[in-house]
């Protein structure tokens, strides 16, 4: 009856794929929205990412109305991703105030998915050694606590005709809003970043 019932629901619990290519990554995961660690892991292999220096302390994270795991989770998720899929992570505080407004992501950015549980197992990077590293405390905060985080990309050329696959220098960016938790993250060029971002800001 076990092996009956896996046999009729399995499909229903976990899609089931049959890969084409030699890759984790398969296409249908963009139409799906799904797994975009896993091309995540393969695109910043070797970059030199540029990212936000935007670490909050305890009494910071009150002031915005923010539960108090943001200040454990916030930024150091991001940065110990980077780390684990073997990225050079540059923090520039110069970009902490940088937003991707909404005709700008409408126009130049493509979906990759949802990134809830990309950030979920990053409490396997942390060096947090009470409570809030430990597997419980990310899962709540991340499902339960939280609404969906996206993560979006800009695959157009750039001024220099790279895109963020083939160009060496990337930016992830996120929006930091107070009384808000959930920050989308952003990814593309570093000269995309300079030229059409910073810029204008």
């Amino acid at each position: 009856m076990s092996g009956l019932y896996d046999i009729r629901l399995l499909g229903k619990l976990l899609p089931i794929y049959r890969p084409l290519n030699q890759t984790f990554y398969q296409t249908e995961f963009l139409e799906n929205g799904e797994y975009p660690d896993s091309l995540l892991m393969l695109l910043f292999k070797d970059k030199k990412v540029y990212v936000k220096d935007e670490e909050f302390l305890l009494y910071q994270v009150e002031e915005q109305h923010k539960h108090f795991l943001y200040a454990y989770y916030h930024a150091k998720d991001v940065y110990s991703f980077l780390d684990y899929a073997g990225a050079s992570t540059i923090r520039d505080d110069k970009m902490n105030g940088t937003m991707i407004d909404e005709d700008r992501l409408a126009e130049d950015f493509t979906e990759l998915g949802i990134t809830n549980d990309m950030f979920r197992y990053c409490f396997m990077y942390n060096d947090i050694q009470d409570e809030p590293g430990r597997y419980f405390n990310y899962y709540w905060y991340y499902y339960e606590l939280l609404d969906t985080i996206r993560a979006y990309m800009n695959i157009m050329p750039d001024s220099n005709g790279e895109t963020v696959f083939d160009a060496d220098e990337l930016v992830i960016l996120w929006n930091t809003v107070d009384g808000t938790e959930e920050e989308d993250i952003y990814i593309m060029t570093k000269d995309y970043y300079d030229k059409e971002v910073a810029e204008y800001e």
